[in-house]
């Protein structure tokens, strides 16, 4: 009989850092709209320091909705290649990789 200590919790997923100026805690910004431009800023700075230490690629995830905007963001810094794997299991995310240079530019 399996230890019941050796079963997954359950998972119960919210913020880390609550985002107290969001409209559901009061505040007087959409939380969609400040969660997605929280993260795409996070992904911009990310993006910023990988250009100055000379980095080829950076990897990150988002909200799927945000990729238009991210390819602009990789382009702004030097990341003209981005490439967006949606997990099976969590439709609305994706694992975003931003690169120097494309597939194509290897086969030259």
């Amino acid at each position: 009989m399996p230890d019941e200590r050796d079963q997954p919790e359950e998972v119960d997923w919210g913020p880390v850092m609550p985002f107290v100026v969001c409209a559901s805690k009061g505040g007087p910004y959409d939380d969609d709209a400040f969660v997605a431009g929280y993260q795409a800023g996070q992904l911009d700075k990310a993006l910023a320091a990988a250009r100055t230490v000379g980095a080829t690629e950076v990897r990150g995830l988002a909200l799927s909705a945000l990729v238009p905007q991210l390819e602009l963001i990789g382009m702004h810094h030097g990341f003209p290649y981005i490439t967006a794997d949606v997990p099976e299991e969590h439709p609305t995310w994706v694992y975003v990789t931003f690169a120097k240079t494309g597939a194509q530019d290897a086969e030259v």
